[in-house]
């Protein structure tokens, strides 16, 4: 579950290899406060779909909206509940704190009132009775006003001319003086008002020695005549400390009986700093909302702890079909199996902490409930496990757990030998699918890569290499291990590679023959695929404006016919009144007959035609020639530039009646 407070987080060792760690760092630097980085860095994945999609719906909202805040707090959670219970009155620091966060949350929710983010901002409280009381008795500059109760500024306004009092007679002294002193000014030394006297009049000027100057021409001195107004003063301030104190006092209590909403809303800004810091992290990442489904559908993701090592890093393309549950991931070293494993798993525990994934939108995964990773060298000394127990111990972990689990197995039984650990890895492989994982793992095993092929349930899959790695994943087809195509790349002896050569198996070269000829002819079939697929857009992009044409001259036809009606209605209404008027005469009566003969023989052209097949015809509405290719039911399929349409015989015309050519 996700962390709440600061503190140890005891992470899983997927977590650790996967590097979720390093992520929620990058994720903490978004937040503004301190116990939101802290809180972002202990981040857990979450138990339940639920909320899971409740806290990536809260991000979604938030990004759509392109909105943003600042937030602050002035303690950590629970820190101010505590203090209130054991201390007496908190301090003036403590309250300009407080003025400023009471600020801070009316600023969020005058910023967000009218926002469709307001649902966010809507827990938090009214602190304004509060506010104005500290507005009352703290200034901007967080110290105490001067009015903060009548019985503070009384003080104040009597130090105040005891200070005026004491500074007038001591410059009084200096004007009368001047050369008995090595400064012009009233000094005060250790809360006293002194004069600067020179060494060698000292005697002249009764009163209390406070200090000497580092050269010793000079001391400071406390006239006699000042001595009651300088005890005045000390009383006066003991005074106000003791009033200053009774103001903390009371504020103190205002806070303790309010400190239910202000411990709420410390809570409430922690957590949307955090929020929001999640929709500034995918927007960092160019990150997208993961969908969570049956299927495993990765498209264009990447692992962003490398790609901020390698800008140019190859994104990851992975669709594992319904059915199948086991990937077996093949090619050589160096060729990108593991970051396959890691990019995955990292994938699948920052969805599960309610973070957007590294990956296109329409990515999908199943909501996994648990995340097993055996990556890179197990090997305990403190444990005193050689590297093959510490994985065995890891699969172990994993084939006790409950299922619908992600499965991460990397060099999986490398460690020991190839009949062993072939079988081994089999069954291992075996168990894990019938317990409904979902399972990545990658091999040099040519046994294995047999096994995996043989299995409904299974697929192989590797990592392409043509004169070097190109780090793309090649699903359906495994891949060779191309050992000694990448020693003599990296320059080993030729004498030495061909030795190797001719130790080798002829059936394993064969196979591995095999596996290269697949690969080429996979390639073939992708590239043709491709082509096919541009070809199909090709042809709905030409389809899709073809049918907006044919829309566009069908709603001009239907205009035109539309027209012609009203004409004809308007006509007739005239005919009408005519005949009205003037009676049946003949000339009108052969007006009449003209013009129902010619409106009848336009309507004519409307009479079904029946054509053969193979005929060439021309569509009514779209006044578009055509050929008859078939008919059915009593309607034809016009073939049409490619296109084809069922039509009523209505809808045709003969092109023989209008002695058009026939083609």
């Amino acid at each position: 579950m996700e962390a709440t407070k600061g503190g140890d987080i005891s992470r899983t060792h997927a977590e650790d290899v996967l590097e979720l760690p390093k992520i929620l760092k990058s994720l903490s630097n978004f937040c503004c406060t301190d116990p939101g980085k802290r809180r972002a860095q202990d981040l857990c994945p979450l138990n339940t779909r639920e909320a899971v999609e409740s806290e990536l719906e809260k991000v979604q909202k938030i990004e759509r909206t392109g909105e943003s805040a600042d937030f602050s707090v002035p303690f950590e959670p629970g820190e101010l509940k505590t203090r209130v219970k054991t201390e007496v009155f908190l301090s003036l620091e403590d309250f300009f704190h407080l003025r400023r966060f009471f600020s801070s949350v009316h600023a969020l929710q005058r910023k967000f009132k009218s926002s469709q983010l307001q649902e966010f901002f809507a827990g938090l409280h009214d602190h304004s009775t509060l506010q104005r009381e500290l507005d009352a008795r703290i200034d901007d500059t967080g110290a105490i006003k001067d009015d903060a109760s009548p019985k503070l500024a009384q003080i104040r306004n009597s130090k105040k001319r005891v200070n005026q009092r004491l500074r007038e007679f001591l410059n009084g002294m200096l004007r009368a003086q001047p050369n008995m002193f090595t400064e012009s000014m009233v000094v005060e030394r250790a809360g006293h008002f002194v004069l600067p006297v020179r060494c060698n009049f000292k005697k002249q000027v009764r009163g209390i020695i406070h200090s000497f100057s580092n050269s010793g021409e000079t001391v400071f001195i406390e006239p006699e005549a000042v001595a009651e107004d300088a005890a005045l003063l000390m009383e006066l301030d003991e005074e106000e400390r003791i009033e200053i104190e009774v103001i903390l006092r009371h504020l103190t209590d205002s806070v303790r009986d309010n400190i239910g909403t202000i411990e709420n809303d410390i809570e409430s800004v922690v957590s949307l700093d955090l929020l929001f810091a999640k929709v500034r992290f995918a927007r960092e990442l160019h990150a997208n909302r993961p969908v969570f489904d049956k299927r495993l559908r990765i498209l264009n993701a990447f692992h962003p702890v490398l790609k901020r090592i390698n800008e140019r890093v190859v994104p990851l393309d992975l669709q594992l079909n319904s059915g199948k549950r086991v990937l077996l991931i093949s090619g050589p070293n160096a060729g990108g199996k593991t970051v396959v494993l890691k990019t995955v798993g990292l994938a699948a525990l920052m969805a599960k902490c309610g973070l957007f994934i590294a990956a296109d939108e329409g990515s999908s995964l199943p909501f996994f409930d648990e995340i097993y990773a055996d990556i890179g060298d197990e090997q305990s000394i403190e444990s005193q496990l050689s590297t093959f127990a510490a994985h065995l111990k890891q699969i172990k972990t994993a084939l006790e757990g409950n299922g619908n689990a992600l499965v991460l197995l990397d060099e999986l039984m490398s460690q020991t030998s190839v009949e062993e650990g072939s079988a081994l890895a089999s069954a291992v492989l075996d168990e894990l699918s019938k317990a409904e994982n979902v399972v990545l793992a990658t091999t040099h095993n040519e046994n294995l890569k047999i096994f995996v092929s043989n299995r409904a349930d299974m697929l192989n899959a590797g990592m392409e290499y043509t004169d070097r790695p190109t780090y793309r994943l090649i699903l359906g087809v495994p891949q060779p291990s191309n050992a000694l195509r990448l020693a003599r790349t990296l320059g080993i002896k030729e004498v030495v590679l061909d030795r190797a050569s001719s130790y080798l198996d002829e059936d394993k070269v064969s196979l591995n023959k095999l596996f290269e000829d697949l690969s080429r002819e996979h390639k073939i079939v992708e590239e043709e695929r491709k082509k096919l697929a541009d070809l199909v857009v090709s042809y709905e992009t030409k389809l899709s404006a073809f049918n907006a044409k044919k829309k566009q001259e069908s709603d001009e036809m239907r205009t035109k016919y539309r027209n012609e009606l009203k004409k004809a209605k308007r006509d007739i209404e005239r005919l009408i009144k005519t005949l009205r008027k003037e009676g049946p005469k003949p000339d009108m009566i052969r007006k009449t007959r003209d013009f129902f003969n010619d409106k009848i023989d336009n309507e004519r052209h409307a009479a079904p035609y029946h054509p053969g097949v193979g005929e060439l015809v021309r569509i009514r509405e779209l006044q578009r020639i055509g050929q008859v290719v078939a008919e059915r039911g009593g309607k034809y399929k016009i073939s049409l530039e490619n296109i084809y349409y069922w039509v009523e015989p209505t809808d045709i015309e003969s092109l023989r009646e209008k002695g058009e050519a026939r083609n």
